[in-house]
């Protein structure tokens, strides 16, 4: 990436550490309630993280003068398209069982099938030598959008008026960055503050994992996943 210097490029990589802290104690959170979500969750969670650090070692390398890697560079959305689709449909299942509402059988398929539909279409744009990143961006835009949404609700539901709001803002960053990620042109300083803002949301994000996951396993004193091993 043109212009960008190795602090900056190695500043990123702090993002991607809280988001992995945060989606590790949720993926914690849903296992202990339910074994086969928290694989599915554990898979989210994977893809997310390793886009994460592929993009900001990307930026890296392009930083200290190396090749550009495609790989690094177009891995991003490819991975965390999925991850957060898996991670979405396994915390909403989770509020189907806190609910007291019958579990959806076979939870791998739904995600299975939606992730398949996604990728033949980006397939069949770049094929086509199209914006072959769209579908992919719409998929991960509406998990991640779901996923905080879902939290931010199952939190205040729970009177944790605090948590839910950690999990909002984080939200309204990630929304924030989207709107921010169409500028053209973007300056050094825009670049350090669009880091900065997205590691201390995702610093949020964590923090609002662990609150939210200590007083749901609080909660369930016999966790969900003694009915289903």
């Amino acid at each position: 990436m043109e212009g960008v210097t190795v602090p900056l490029a190695l500043q990123d990589y702090m993002t991607v550490i809280f988001s992995a802290l945060g989606l590790a104690i949720l993926t914690r959170m849903v296992y202990q309630l339910n074994r086969e979500l928290g694989r599915l969750a554990l898979a989210g969670t994977a893809l997310i993280v390793l886009g994460g650090f592929l993009k900001a070692s990307g930026k890296l390398v392009s930083a200290a003068g190396g090749p550009d890697a495609a790989l690094l560079h177009q891995g991003l959305f490819p991975l965390i398209a999925p991850g957060f689709a898996l991670m979405a449909w396994s915390l909403y299942h989770i509020r189907r069982v806190f609910r007291d509402q019958p579990p959806l059988p076979r939870p791998w398929l739904t995600p299975a099938i939606v992730i398949a539909v996604v990728g033949v279409g980006a397939t069949a744009l770049a094929l086509a030598g199209g914006p072959w990143k769209v579908p992919l961006i719409l998929l991960a835009t509406v998990g991640n959008i779901g996923m905080l949404v879902m939290l931010a609700l199952a939190a205040w539901g729970r009177k944790m008026w605090f948590t839910g709001s950690l999990f909002a803002v984080t939200l309204l960053v990630v929304l924030l960055m989207s709107q921010l990620a169409n500028m053209k042109d973007v300056s050094i300083g825009m670049i350090w503050f669009e880091q900065i803002t997205q590691t201390i949301a995702q610093m949020l994000f964590a923090l609002a994992a662990w609150n939210y996951s200590q007083k749901v396993e609080a909660t369930y004193a016999r966790p969900l996943a003694a009915q289903t091993a």
